[in-house]
């Protein structure tokens, strides 16, 4: 018995161990980092991202098609806030890995923020080596590393998953702009049939040139995918001239608490190897609701039949 207590003692004194090594490295990195940055601030040297971080930032995006490239564009700066910016030329590095499912370049392996800009970018382009299939993911590791005059790391880990063949999306938007930009890529090359007619059935296939064929009264009846945003229209507006409009099949509406009814979901066709833009005003121009690698989730849901 006396054993068996020292045993579980030396376990519970392990456990409080490892507990408090960890807690000191990660407490410990902050602190270091703190007083890093507070030193270089003193010095007046801003290296910042959009998109990378001291502490690895992690993104991950659900609703790529697995068929068009992939580039992001990472912004850097020196800048302390909208009034304070670095008077120096900060040089920096930029190394990247990422899965061997894609081919990886960039715009450049180096760059310089000049003192009289304050900005600088570069892009990183992932492009499919294999074919993609749902559930299928890639991945990209990013750092950037100020060289001079005085070094700091950013960095940031991208993964991204295959969420529906053929379709994907971004959200563009800016802190400041009074609407937003919703982009749907469709890289299908086919029309399905959604509503029946001559030998047709609904859900059948049709190859583009087929289509093509197809009078002005049954084109209507086909479409390559049936896509739905839903909207708080207590936070946006749908551009009502926008063809996803004009050309929906369906819309919902939500009574708001001025007791007037608001767009809260459209669902409109689209073609086969196109793109759509369709556009939002806000109500508060101080957000930005970029996506997907602003914000994590998307602030208008996509759905497709």
């Amino acid at each position: 018995m006396k054993k068996r207590k020292i045993k579980k003692k030396n376990v519970i004194f392990l456990f409080i161990f490892l507990m408090f090594a960890f807690f000191t490295a990660t407490y410990g990195r902050y602190i270091y980092n703190g007083i890093k940055n507070y030193y270089l601030n003193t010095k007046k040297f801003y290296f910042n991202s959009d998109k990378l971080s001291e502490d690895n930032a992690y993104y991950q995006l659900d609703n790529w098609s697995g068929v068009e490239p992939v580039t992001i564009t990472f912004n850097m700066d020196s800048k302390k806030n909208n009034i304070l910016s670095s008077p120096l030329n900060i040089e920096y590095d930029i190394s990247y890995t990422c899965s061997s499912n894609v081919d990886c370049s960039s715009t450049k392996d180096s760059g310089i923020i000049m003192n009289n800009v304050n900005t600088d970018y570069f892009t990183i382009t992932m492009t499919p080596n294999v074919a993609m299939r749902n559930g299928d993911s890639i991945w990209l590791d990013v750092t950037t590393n100020a060289t001079s005059p005085y070094t700091k790391t950013l960095n940031g880990h991208f993964t991204i998953n295959v969420g529906e063949i053929g379709l994907s999306y971004e959200i563009v938007d800016s802190a400041g702009s009074p609407y937003l930009d919703f982009n749907i890529t469709n890289t299908l090359d086919y029309y399905k049939v959604i509503e029946a007619f001559d030998s047709y059935s609904v859900g059948d296939r049709i190859e583009i040139s087929e289509y093509l064929s197809l009078s002005s009264d049954n084109k209507p009846k086909c479409t390559s995918a049936l896509i739905k945003l839903t909207f708080d229209p207590n936070l946006f507006r749908l551009d009502m001239t926008s063809d996803a409009y004009l050309n929906s099949v369906r819309t919902t509406t939500s009574t708001m608490s001025d007791g007037y009814d608001y767009l809260n979901s459209v669902t409109f066709r689209t073609d086969a190897l196109s793109s759509n833009s369709i556009r939002f005003y806000k109500l508060n121009t101080s957000n930005n609701y970029t996506y997907p690698f602003v914000t994590s989730t998307p602030i208008i849901t996509f759905s497709s039949e």
